[in-house]
């Protein structure tokens, strides 16, 4: 693999993101860059033939041929002409094993694993502790986790898949897809009945998947709207699995949605969302089929995740890890026992946003997938396109201000110098995050304290599972990135 860089001497800044493809002698790649300012970026001359020229127009995607002799001569990212941050990723596997091993010891969580996949190396998996306490059942390989918001990014996935099949479009207006929200307004100020409202303009697909098109979620505070999320769902806890069944699905979904008004105008600015459990609604409509079955056709089974649902057949139950939380007088109390879980019965509600469950290899061989630019296992899921944009930054920095809030929720770090890409957040400035990170690595997390990332420029994927709900506030991603990038 030839890896390709962009550094600040050559672009003037971070503003532009690096990707990071397998070129062939006569392939191209497809990029997408945020900085009008630069017209024409040459990388590696070779003589006077560049490696790779880019011609960068404002914020369009462009296509990179690619001179593969000249790429000989490019510096490896973390050689000292190349910088970056190979330098010896994932030689530090005691330290990992020697983290998950502590977090259980002082109680920070029940029981842990983490799988971490390297390009042409051995898979590293290490797991302690127990998926039950009280039943004094191990964390397996094939132990079952609620993953939460982790299922974001494979809706975001599941939008692209259609994207590829030309049946819809990251800019296609929504009402193309749900014409319920015809007439949705723009919260303008007061409470409750007498809250005001403008006309929202047009909302885009791009717009649910980066959390710009204005809902909201009701555990989200400083909106009056807010109320009204939990006054139309019928929700007041994180729990997927809690939409009203009398509600109708997702078709009831918008309905209620469309009676709540955003709390800021579609594009204007990222405010964490239900907008992927629209997005969902977006696939169904768009392919015919429901959210969970066009998963599995286009998603799950081409990539063997055989344990990846909606909810838990009842012969699984016993692999299904018990949920806990904290206790009021200190320490872990079981919230949910997984033999008793409300998932091991059909859920009344498709989340797109937060209600997957997993195993740590099924995740693991979709933060591959994106890794290898759209296939596994010789079986393609997304174009090199999609896979490009959903690990792009789409935002503006003045888009991005609410970001750093959530670095506890499987972001870690200051929160600062991310971007957002499609269902997912993306380094773009790694110097200002505070622990160690990639130019480009894409990541999210779940409210159970799960996390993953994917970092193609040192040819690594990492998943992480436990069950604390809400998120530790021990800031493991900080941990896992300082134990393994070292």
């Amino acid at each position: 693999m030839a890896h390709l860089r962009m550094s600040d001497a050559e672009t003037g800044g971070d503003q532009v993101v690096a990707r990071h493809w397998p070129f062939s002698a006569s392939s191209s790649g497809v990029m997408r860059v945020s900085s009008p300012e630069v017209i024409r970026v040459s990388l590696g001359a070779a003589g006077s033939v560049p490696a790779l020229t880019v011609i960068l127009r404002n914020d369009l995607y462009v296509y990179l041929n690619v001179n593969q002799a000249a790429l000989a001569v490019l510096p490896e990212p973390g050689s000292e002409r190349g910088g970056g941050m190979s330098r010896g990723v994932v030689k530090g596997e005691a330290r990992v094993s020697a983290l998950l091993d502590a977090l259980v010891a002082r109680g920070v969580v029940p029981g842990a694993s983490v799988l971490v996949r390297r390009e042409a190396r051995p898979d590293f998996y290490h797991a302690a502790g127990l998926r039950d306490r009280e039943a004094g059942e191990p964390v397996t390989r094939d132990t079952i986790f609620r993953i939460f918001s982790m299922t974001k990014p494979v809706t975001a996935a599941a939008v692209m898949a259609l994207v590829d099949d030309g049946r819809v479009g990251l800019d296609d207006d929504v009402l193309k897809f749900i014409p319920e929200f015809e007439g949705l307004g723009v919260y303008a100020g007061g409470t409750g009945a007498s809250i005001q409202t403008t006309r929202a303009g047009p909302m885009t697909v791009r717009d649910l998947l980066t959390h710009t098109a204005g809902f909201s979620y009701w555990f989200q505070a400083g909106s009056p709207v807010t109320a009204l999320y939990e006054e139309v769902l019928g929700a007041g806890r994180f729990e997927p699995w809690r939409f009203d069944p009398a509600a109708g699905g997702l078709n009831g979904l918008a309905k209620a949605l469309a009676r709540v008004p955003l709390v800021s105008p579609p594009g204007a600015r990222w405010h964490y969302s239900m907008a992927l459990e629209v997005a969902g609604l977006v696939v169904e409509r768009a392919s015919g089929q429901t959210l969970d079955a066009f998963m599995a056709s286009r998603i799950f089974e081409p990539l063997g995740m055989v344990d990846t649902a909606f909810s838990v057949a009842p012969e699984k139950a016993s692999r299904l890890a018990s949920l806990y939380g904290p206790a009021p007088g200190g320490g872990l109390e079981r919230l949910e026992r997984g033999r008793e879980s409300a998932l091991l019965r059909p859920v009344p509600g498709l989340s797109g946003g937060g209600g997957l469950t997993s195993t740590i290899d099924d995740y693991g061989r979709f933060a591959e997938m994106l890794r290898r630019g759209g296939a596994f296992d010789g079986k393609r899921v997304l174009s090199d396109g999609s896979v490009a944009a959903m690990m792009t930054n789409q935002l503006r920095p003045d888009q991005l201000a609410e970001l750093p809030e959530l670095a506890a929720f499987g972001l870690g770090g200051s929160g600062d110098g991310l971007g957002f890409g499609l269902g997912g957040a993306v380094v773009v400035a790694p110097s200002k995050n505070g622990v160690p990170t990639v130019l480009g690595e894409y990541s999210w997390g779940g409210a159970a304290s799960t996390t993953f990332w994917v970092d193609r420029a040192n040819g690594l994927s990492v998943v992480f599972m436990t069950q604390v709900l809400p998120p530790s506030p021990e800031m493991l991603w900080d941990k896992l990135h300082a134990a393994i990038y070292g």
